[in-house]
């Protein structure tokens, strides 16, 4: 059995579309975990209608405490010998559960494509591999460096043994590349599969997009992790190190014109990144020369974005 969880926050209106994709699996043996995490929409009475409706649902409140907190309390409701994490407004294959089940017989782990798609349906970007297994070394760096697999829990299939000591940390964004790659480093293979995919809508008001204007400093958090993880694991790639401080600094230069005390206290904090771990950084042979100047530059005040430099406060000073 598959115990599938699904954290859910004011969204009533779209839950439908998730629950019908689900009803049409050709897999059936599922466990069906509905976490209202204290909505204040609809959503609990679709939920209940839901639950009435398919004996396989169980629905559960929770005072609002976060999504990583709602899939904390799922997982310690699952009963299933494998786990997967939906979100509640995305849809998924008619034969989703059935190719990840069949992928995972043999591996601790099963990925799927993930297609990123505005609500109209329009693809955005994906993520997606060729059929194969991957050693968690491999399945690591495919994470890491952000290529062929999604940094969250969706598209996945996870056997339970391998992440019931695990949790999400309490953060509010980049929590799932943090539980993801704990999973993928306790996993002994992880199987690829092209032949289903999840279909993730971005939608404006989400935490990510939010935090494209406005970067929380659990990016920070998330970021610090990362770097120390890479730098103890040296069977990592390096490129891994690479992405990590080129995506951190991507959110410094989204803030040129942004001078609110938020941002400079995201920016300093993005510099002590720098400072403390920048014998790693002049290490990494990914980095060309350019960058190792720009990054060195940052760490003392300078940033570089739309081709010029410009002066923020030492994180020191």
């Amino acid at each position: 059995m598959i115990s599938v969880i699904i954290p859910i926050y004011n969204t009533g209106k779209l839950l439908n579309r998730m629950l019908q994709s689900i009803q049409k699996q050709s897999y059936k043996d599922l466990e069906i975990i509905l976490i209202n995490d204290g909505s204040t929409d609809e959503s609990e009475q679709e939920c209940k209608k839901a639950e009435i409706n398919d004996e396989r649902i169980r629905y559960f409140y929770q005072e609002n405490a976060g999504v990583s907190s709602a899939r904390n309390y799922g997982m310690k409701l699952a009963q299933g010998e494998y786990i997967a994490f939906l979100d509640s407004d995305d849809e998924i294959d008619t034969n989703y559960f059935e190719q990840l089940l069949i992928a995972c017989k043999n591996t601790d782990i099963a990925v799927c494509n993930l297609i990123v798609e505005s609500n109209n349906k329009e693809e955005l970007s994906r993520f997606e591999m060729n059929n194969q297994i991957l050693t968690s070394t491999e399945a690591l760096n495919q994470l890491l460096t952000r290529k062929g697999i999604n940094s969250g829990p969706c598209a996945k299939l996870f056997r339970k043994k391998i992440i019931e000591d695990l949790y999400f940390p309490d953060l509010k964004v980049y929590e799932d590349i943090l539980f993801v790659k704990d999973a993928f480093k306790k996993a002994k293979k992880v199987s690829v599969i092209n032949s289903v995919a999840y279909h993730y809508y971005q939608n404006e008001g989400s935490a990510m997009h939010a935090g494209e204007n406005t970067p929380s400093l659990d990016i920070i958090n998330v970021t610090e992790q990362l770097l120390k993880f890479e730098d103890k694991n040296k069977q990592l790639s390096p490129e891994c190190i690479y992405i990590t401080f080129s995506h951190l600094y991507q959110y410094v230069q989204l803030l040129r014109d942004n001078d609110s005390e938020k941002s400079r206290v995201f920016i300093k904090e993005a510099q002590k990144i720098f400072y403390k771990n920048y014998k790693m950084m002049i290490n990494c042979k990914f980095f060309s020369k350019k960058e190792i100047i720009i990054y060195t530059l940052f760490r003392w005040g300078w940033v570089y974005s739309d081709g010029g430099f410009w002066k923020v406060r030492r994180w020191n000073e």
